[in-house]
């Protein structure tokens, strides 16, 4: 933006620093309005996660449901089920050998005598079922403790509190005040009591849920986290909280599994963990409580149930009609507590956590975006200013969609772009002010230097080629992605001898930045000018001439290392490059490898021929000798050519992603030579994602395309 550069950027700043507390004072003092457009904004993408389903999570089928729904009352013949229906469903699931019975009931009294004792053995019996419990969930200042109703209750639940590790300030754990529990003779003997209570954001729907609720002096964990410490043999003892940071579950150990390791678990500082909802209810999978109450009718019928089922997380839940729904979840408008208890498993047992950025590193960013928008002040003008910063809005948009689809990282949405919003219109009135003062000097200024970073853009898109020749029975495709605005790297591919051969080019100019991207221009122009040049007479490149493309190769490396070594040897630059010509109607290469990274030959049996260097790298001594080769490209083979930044790049525990990778990839590979580069360069993002890119990826791939047999 075009401003007086003595007065305007204090101004700038000033309203900058002005957009940011008041974006904040928003969130502070209107939450139901702006904190709940952000969780909202959250929801959408759980629903587009859910329609696109090579981003959907992946589904651990160790957890299904088991549903009392409308199918079951009508086949039962009964509206009203006594407690006996359910003691034969759990001897049924226990001879199933199920893990864990999970009931989503909060059996609070007696009833029928008979039918209570039939519940009570067939649960000591199974040993792994676990019932509800519920508290009113509050902060610690609102909490009452009232008396108990049933002393038995009482030391039910002062015996079962967990003792646990907390590191940290604990004052903003979930508090829980009147309890309500499965009545004491039942709950004496099942596994646990796991608290069902959950609470609901400001507008009413469910994204997480509290993981442990305080009550008095103890810890009472959740229905989710008591089933999967017994599940993965984690005591209580073993358990950390740091609140606002982690719950960690020490020596977890999976069924089945000789090795343990810890389970790390985000939460808020409240001990809420955020529910990483796979989709839709129907995409759990669900059976039908009439169906296991039958199960036992016939053995052999039980024979494939316990196959089918053994070692499964079981949720038990009534989901019939007129049952309560918990409520609006991110993918679902009415969703029963099972289901959430179920997400909520799945999300531990799989670590597919969801991750929200603290409030310190979410400052980090909106500093960062008021940097850019800052800078964007002082570089463009209004129209340019406002687009730029729409597209900073973007970004940042489209970055937070990304990093929750693809790394399971929750960003504030609407803040950034409040604060965005509020910058943008009072930038531009501050600039509307500025420019007021100096338009015509501004104007002009503005205009040189558009024209220039036009030039120099156009100068650099130059540099590649535009669209790859094309060949009948040949496909050329290739890949660029630089480490930096500029780079060092670069590729060529140019018709040779009106159209008779093909001159291929893939090259790696040492060091980085503006002074690799300058060279890489001159390597490059010189390369394409001698070859040109060269083969200028399409009369010398016949069947007659067997050793031209030898001779013009070494006679065109040769000239372009000695103007190179001899014009700038002050500058030490040197590149690696592998040239080569190709006959197409032979399928004849003859090629010079000056240093470079062996290109690769994929023959149609998966065996490959490398392409080692045939001299040194060009650039640095003049008069160096090089030699040229001849391979011959068979029906269905591929050249595979490729720079240093391939093989070297690196994740973020600094592992490379290697050449036997890379050979890997291309043995497997059935595909065209563009589905090639576009399957090894999703290879190298996955290897690198959230990752810095150290060095520039180029690819270049030369198919001669199979032989198609008649019938």
């Amino acid at each position: 933006m075009i401003i007086d550069r003595k007065k305007a950027p204090k101004i700038i700043i000033l309203w900058i620093t002005i957009s940011f507390i008041t974006a904040h004072l928003c969130f502070i003092f209107l939450p139901k309005i702006f904190k709940t457009l952000n969780a909202q904004a959250v929801d959408q993408l759980f629903l587009l996660r859910s329609y696109i389903s090579s981003l959907q999570p992946p589904y651990d089928d160790t957890i299904v449901h088991v549903d009392l729904n409308n199918t079951s009352i009508r086949q039962l013949n009964n509206f009203y089920l006594n407690r006996s229906y359910h003691a034969r469903v759990i001897r049924n699931l226990s001879s199933m050998n199920v893990s864990s019975q999970l009931y989503d009931f909060i059996f609070a009294a007696p009833s029928d005598e008979k039918h209570d004792q039939a519940l009570i053995d067939a649960v000591k019996h199974a040993d792994n079922v676990y019932f509800g419990m519920a508290f009113e969930l509050g902060k610690a200042k609102n909490a009452h403790g009232n008396s108990y109703q049933r002393e038995k209750d009482h030391n039910y639940l002062k015996r079962t509190g967990w003792q646990i590790d907390i590191s940290g300030d604990s004052s903003k754990l979930c508090v829980g005040s009147n309890p309500l529990i499965t009545f004491y003779d039942l709950a004496s003997v099942s596994k646990g009591l796991g608290v069902l209570s959950l609470k609901p954001d400001k507008d009413g729907i469910f994204r997480r849920m509290p993981l442990l609720v305080r009550y008095k002096n103890d810890y009472y964990p959740s229905f989710v986290l008591q089933a999967i410490c017994d599940y993965l043999g984690v005591d209580p003892s073993h358990i950390n909280v740091k609140p606002g940071k982690t719950i960690t579950l020490k020596k977890a150990r999976q069924p089945g599994a000789y090795t343990s390791g810890d389970v790390v678990i985000p939460i808020d500082r409240n001990c809420n963990m955020v529910i990483n909802f796979i989709g839709p209810w129907e995409r759990m999978k669900h059976y039908n409580f009439v169906d296991v109450y039958r199960a036992s009718d016939d053995q052999n019928q039980m024979a494939l149930w316990q196959e089918e089922m053994a070692e499964k997380i079981v949720l038990v839940s009534e989901v019939a009609t007129g049952s309560s729904d918990v409520g609006s979840v991110p993918t679902d408008p009415n969703f029963p507590l099972s289901g959430v208890h179920a997400n909520g498993i799945h999300t531990i047992l799989t670590g597919n956590f969801l991750t929200e950025l603290t409030i310190q590193q979410m400052i980090l960013i909106e500093l960062f975006l008021m940097s850019i928008i800052l800078l964007l002040s002082f570089r463009l003008s209004s129209v340019p200013f406002s687009f730029g910063t729409i597209a900073v809005a973007g970004c940042y948009t489209f970055l937070a969609a990304l990093l929750f689809l693809y790394a399971n990282i929750i960003l504030n949405v609407i803040l950034p772009l409040l604060m965005i919003a509020l910058a943008l219109i009072s930038i531009q009135i501050v600039s509307a002010i500025e420019n007021a003062r100096a338009y015509a000097e501004a104007e002009k200024a503005k205009e040189i230097a558009e024209r220039d970073l036009e030039i120099g853009r156009q100068i650099q898109s130059g540099f590649f080629p535009d669209v790859l020749p094309e060949f009948s029975d040949w496909e050329i495709a290739a890949h660029f992605k630089s480490s930096r605005q500029v780079a060092g790297d670069f590729y060529d591919a140019f018709p040779l001898a009106n159209g008779k051969q093909l001159g291929i080019v893939i090259a790696d100019v040492c060091d980085k930045g503006v002074g690799a991207a300058l060279f890489m221009a001159l390597f490059r122009s010189l390369i394409r000018a001698f070859s040109i040049q060269s083969f200028s007479n399409q009369d010398v490149v016949d069947e007659s001439s067997e050793h031209f493309a030898n001779d013009a190769l070494c006679k065109i490396i040769t000239l372009t290392n000695n103007y190179v070594a001899t014009t700038h040897s002050e500058a030490n630059m040197f590149a690696t490059v592998f040239f080569g010509v190709l006959d197409p109607r032979k399928g004849c290469l003859t090629y010079i490898n000056c240093g470079h990274e062996p290109a690769i030959v994929i023959d149609q049996n998966k065996d490959l021929k490398y392409l080692s260097p045939t001299g040194p790298a060009i650039g640095i001594f003049p008069d160096l000798d090089f030699i040229a080769q001849k391979i011959r490209l068979e029906s269905g083979n591929i050249l595979f050519a490729y720079t240093d930044g391939v093989i070297d790049a690196q994740n973020q525990n600094g592992e490379f992603f290697t050449k036997e990778h890379l050979l890997s990839l291309l043995i497997k590979h059935a595909g065209s030579a563009q589905e090639l580069i576009d399957h090894i360069r999703k290879e190298i993002e996955k290897h690198t994602l959230n990752t810095e890119q150290y060095d520039d990826i180029t690819m270049l791939v030369v198919e001669r395309k199979p032989t198609t047999k008649a019938a």
